[in-house]
């Protein structure tokens, strides 16, 4: 096999991991952000108005977390997560949500990356 193709197909595969890696970056970037307007006051996403419901369910005597994420006024889109952790429950969720949208074609990621930049330029001025 020559040079060239070895090189060509190693590059595309680096070329694919890249792209993976900002995606899951993002996704974790706005879940992060999302997760931040909970805690401290309602959810927008993208001009949208959302809900984050936490529900603690016990199995086998063991506590854990049932979470879902939803812009009904938006999409019927819901991110749902199960977890023993109640935060982690709830950024789950919301990744389910983000991911979904985007394979969906909802929004794009370049949208979310937007978004989130000014969210991030919202919160330094105060």
């Amino acid at each position: 096999m020559k040079p060239s193709v070895i090189i060509t197909m190693l590059v595309l595969v680096l070329a694919t991991q890249c792209i993976a890696n900002k995606k899951q970056q993002l996704l974790n970037q706005v879940s992060r952000e999302l997760l931040g307007q909970w805690m401290t006051k309602g959810i927008n996403f993208m001009g949208y108005s959302c809900d984050l419901q936490v529900q603690p369910r016990f199995s086998f005597w063991t506590l854990f977390y049932e979470c879902s994420f939803s812009c009904t006024e938006w999409t019927d889109i819901i991110g749902e997560a199960t977890s023993r952790c109640k935060l982690g429950a709830a950024k789950n969720a919301v990744w389910n949500f983000v991911d979904t949208a985007i394979q969906y074609n909802l929004i794009r990621q370049i949208d979310a990356s937007k978004w989130y930049e000014e969210q991030k330029n919202v919160t330094k001025t105060f």
